[in-house]
């Protein structure tokens, strides 16, 4: 029995006809993504450019081939989306550029559509992280204080960076915000996940 010449192997990662599976398999490109800037952030604070640069080009790149023009669109808005969602607080001293830059690239992976998901997400995870941070560091009530100081300077003096608020101060509360990334990713990867089983 001889093969069809007609049928081509095709790898189902590559094959477009299968969104739901797409989505799923560029959400743990993301995930992945975002698990190596993790491993960086906690062991030195930082997340190389090189990473989340390469990380934003592999993403469009994936995006366009594998949904053309419609694809390379969803890759660049949720870039945009999930950049500009934290760039106002890296311009108020209250993020670093890295967390900016993985949350990006982490959304071009996933596209705008899913982006808004894994934003929440992120947002959500965040504020829990920064309250288990506070309390096992002995800082819960002092944060809530310097929270309620900073609402209150910025609602009375506008968007403004604070001159006493800076990330780089050793009394400042710190912790690896990609740990709040990674779960916002984790959660798209998890619900396109159950989308591809129903």
């Amino acid at each position: 029995m001889s093969a069809d010449p007609t049928i081509q192997p095709r790898l189902v990662f590559l094959d477009p006809g299968r969104g739901k599976l797409l989505e799923t398999n560029l959400a743990i490109g993301a995930l992945f993504l975002v698990g190596v800037a993790v491993v960086s952030d906690v062991r030195s604070g930082r997340i190389p450019n090189w990473l989340t640069g390469g990380g934003l080009f592999a993403a469009v790149l994936f995006h366009a081939c594998l949904k053309d023009w419609r694809g390379l669109d969803a890759a660049l808005l949720g870039a945009l989306a999930g950049g500009g969602v934290l760039f106002p607080f890296f311009l108020l001293r209250g993020i670093g550029a890295g967390d900016v830059k993985l949350l990006a690239a982490a959304s071009a992976w996933v596209g705008i559509h899913r982006a808004g998901g894994m934003i929440l997400a992120t947002a959500l995870a965040g504020g829990a992280l920064a309250v288990g941070y506070a309390m096992v560091g002995g800082q819960l009530g002092s944060s809530f204080q310097r929270a309620t100081q900073l609402i209150q300077f910025y609602l009375t003096g506008g968007i403004l960076p604070r001159p006493d608020f800076d990330l780089h101060r050793s009394t400042s509360l710190r912790f690896p915000y990609s740990l709040a990334i990674a779960t916002g990713t984790l959660y798209v990867v998890v619900s396109t996940s159950a989308l591809i089983q129903r």
